[in-house]
């Protein structure tokens, strides 16, 4: 899958930074970091529930701000509700009009759809997004717990038969045995279905899904310049080094 310069899938897994700034002072200051930083990331995901007391206009305003600022990366959009680990507090019609609005007016190159949302709400969303030629990254985090691995693997399965481009699963491991399942999960997910995913194991115990993930077939490992969007989350700079040293060694 290639967007812009950037091939997903192909290689190491792709750098995404998370813009997690409240207000537009912050994204700024998260901006120039980014210009500093170029060769330490390679897509950017705007976390637009950070900035959730915004009004609309305002709201997009700041979006629209973003992705021409960082136009030369590909550019996903993300709407983090609160029941998955977020800080967003907007109705499911709220939600969807947000969504909508970003598929059809922002220029974005991916919007990521929490996938047990209303199912008629995300079958609604992939198809405003085909049809705006908007990849769909398809999500379901829980902080909370990790499933057994033939939940994740019908998860996958369910996302990819949906119409996803990318699968994302994100959970909190219990020990290192939940890290391995995530890590199968991705396994067997990637050489089964014809689409790109990620699997992400959080906090200390998931750092290393971050950082081996691609051996996996993980297509995306999400770090940060300034805050992190999650916990585990590693600065860009020092995953990219991680990155490199299992591109060497393949």
């Amino acid at each position: 899958m290639k967007i812009k310069d950037v091939t997903i899938g192909e290689g190491q897994p792709k750098v995404v930074v998370s813009f997690t700034g409240h207000t537009a002072e912050e994204i700024r200051a998260e901006i120039a970091e980014a210009g500093g930083s170029s060769d330490k990331f390679d897509i950017v995901e705007i976390r637009s529930d950070s900035f959730d007391a915004m009004n609309h206009e305002d709201h997009f305003a700041l979006v629209d701000h973003i992705a021409r600022e960082m136009s030369d990366y590909p550019i996903i959009y993300t709407y983090r509700t609160n029941g998955e680990g977020g800080n967003g507090t907007k109705s499911a019609a709220e939600y969807q009009s947000l969504l909508s609005h970003a598929i059809n007016h922002s220029e974005i190159d991916i919007v990521d759809i929490e996938f047990f949302m209303y199912e008629e709400i995300v079958d609604q969303l992939i198809a405003q997004a085909k049809e705006k030629g908007v990849a769909v990254l398809l999500s379901q985090h829980d902080f909370r717990d990790t499933p057994h691995f033939e939940d994740m693997m019908a998860t996958y399965k369910n996302m990819y038969e949906r119409g996803g481009d990318i699968l994302k699963l994100a959970y909190q491991p219990a020990d290192g045995r939940d890290v391995l399942s995530v890590l199968s999960a991705v396994h067997d997910a990637r050489r089964k279905f014809n689409c790109q995913v990620v699997g992400i194991a959080m906090g200390e115990a998931g750092k290393i899904t971050r950082v081996a993930g691609g051996v996996f077939g993980s297509c995306l490992t999400y770090g940060h310049l300034v805050n992190q969007a999650a916990p585990g989350q590693i600065h860009a700079g020092i995953l990219k080094e991680y990155l490199n040293i299992f591109e060497e060694d393949r």
